[in-house]
């Protein structure tokens, strides 16, 4: 059985030892994208009716199937989602019990590992950073080599840098880049086509968790906002 701490370590570990590899969550937004119901939070939004958005839901069905050795899915667990929803994410992914893990694999309990011990090792490596354009860089407690700013809902206004975002990653001479993307479902397409692109960079998709840093949030989650039961919420595993 999966254990949500344990997860978290191990990727840590990956991170430290610059082992390169790919991490792509999905969780309640981008589950209604691909069951195909409409949404609009303030960060992005999907529109069931419209043709283009139908092409980019079908490039988010597209990075959630994908399969590399070192591309890792995370889903929703069921003490956040449900049951069904955790175990119908599990078998439309495809992906073996190897190559999944929980969409909030960098929250809730597990935030206070990731600002302690995950945090610092962007401090450490030449990263490119995807964010909002709002974003507050110089609050960040390490300095990116790139930022590469989006607007909101970025798939609909920056979908150009799926392409210009391989051309970014030729450019730079060296290997062994950390690429970050707090850009909602966007950051899925983005850690897919790049790892398909050059899989020899890590390309972390790491949500919200540098909000309280950039502060340009569509709106604040409470799991870094405080003692409450988000933040103290232990996330659990398992197909029924």
């Amino acid at each position: 059985m999966k254990n949500f701490t344990n997860d978290i370590i191990f990727f840590a570990n990956r991170l430290k030892n610059k082992e390169n590899f790919s991490f792509s969550k999905y969780a309640d937004g981008e589950w209604a994208v691909i069951k195909n119901q409409a949404i609009n939070n303030k960060e992005f939004w999907f529109d069931p009716n419209s043709d283009k958005d139908q092409q980019k839901r079908q490039a988010l069905i597209e990075s959630f199937q994908y399969k590399h050795p070192n591309y890792y899915v995370g889903i929703s667990c069921p003490c956040c989602q449900g049951v069904d929803t955790f175990n119908e994410m599990h078998e439309f992914s495809g992906q073996d019990e190897g190559h999944l893990t929980w969409a909030n694999l960098w929250v809730n309990s597990n935030y206070k590992y990731y600002l302690s011990n995950i945090l610092p090792i962007y401090k450490e490596r030449h990263v490119v950073l995807f964010c909002n354009e709002n974003g507050r860089i110089a609050n960040l407690p390490f300095t990116p080599y790139m930022v590469v700013p989006l607007k909101n809902n970025a798939w609909e206004y920056n979908w150009n840098l799926v392409d210009d975002a391989k051309r970014m990653i030729s450019a730079i001479p060296s290997k062994d880049m950390l690429v970050l993307f707090c850009c909602g479902p966007f950051g899925n397409i983005l850690c897919h086509e790049l790892t398909k692109f050059d899989d020899q960079h890590t390309y972390l998709d790491i949500g919200s968790t540098l909000n309280p840093f950039l502060k340009s949030a569509g709106f604040e989650r409470h799991y870094y906002m405080g003692n409450n039961v988000f933040s103290n919420l232990t996330c659990q595993w398992g197909k029924q």
